[in-house]
């Protein structure tokens, strides 16, 4: 089955990287947090979601929408970085500061959180949005900071990126950021499946590699 392709990908993910997805407005990425969620669970995978600027309920309500039951993203922990509609629950709240973000302050909130823990799978929701909200300087900062985490072995980062919005906004960052993650994975949507390509990956035995699943599969997963 599709989904079984989708997990190998997950699965050859390596701990430290830092991991783009980037999708297309009309690509449903809520539907790969669903699979990558319920995939934890499975595999009994720690994993946290860094919800920027209300994006993870954004994301709940599309996938309610389309029949999807939520339940296991009510229960998920997650560090809720601006914003005031709190769904999941909530280990910690920071505060966008002019739409920058105190990495420093992330760092120690997250290294507490996680101390005794396993590598942990952590999506980061509406990232994009600061980038679409900064000055150039700021973006280019933004893209230092992300860099520093690169090679944190007690996590895989992955960036939630709608990839029109910030390539049109911010081209020179968009690039940069490509250039310092380690794996980049472009998720597609058709009508009736959805497609995960690994285009760049720090592991040569999925980087190529193609999952397309129909949607039934991943809403039933």
């Amino acid at each position: 089955m599709g989904h079984e392709q989708l997990e190998k990908i997950l699965a050859g993910i390596k701990a430290g990287e830092t991991v783009l997805i980037e999708y297309d407005p009309a690509s449903s990425p809520e539907l790969l947090l669903h699979f990558m969620v319920r995939y934890c669970r499975r595999k009994g995978r720690e994993l946290i979601i860094d919800d920027l600027a209300d994006t993870l309920v954004e994301f709940m309500t599309r996938l309610k929408l389309k029949g999807v039951p939520v339940q296991h993203l009510e229960n998920v922990s997650v560090m809720k970085i601006g914003g005031y509609r709190n769904v999941g629950k909530i280990i910690n709240t920071i505060e966008l500061d002019k739409y920058t973000l105190d990495f420093k302050y992330y760092g120690k909130v997250y290294d507490r959180w996680r101390a005794g823990k396993d590598t942990l799978f952590n999506p980061v929701l509406g990232i994009y949005k600061v980038f679409l909200m900064s000055e150039h300087t700021e973006t280019i900062r933004l893209v230092r900071n992300i860099s520093t985490f690169v090679g944190n072995t007690t996590r895989i980062a992955f960036y939630f990126i709608n990839r029109a919005a910030i390539k049109n906004r911010n081209p020179d960052a968009f690039s940069l950021l490509e250039e310092i993650s380690t794996s980049i994975l472009s998720w597609e949507r058709r009508c009736d499946s959805v497609i995960l390509r690994v285009v760049k990956s720090a592991n040569e035995k999925i980087c190529g590699s193609t999952a397309e699943v129909p949607v039934e599969d991943i809403i039933g997963y």
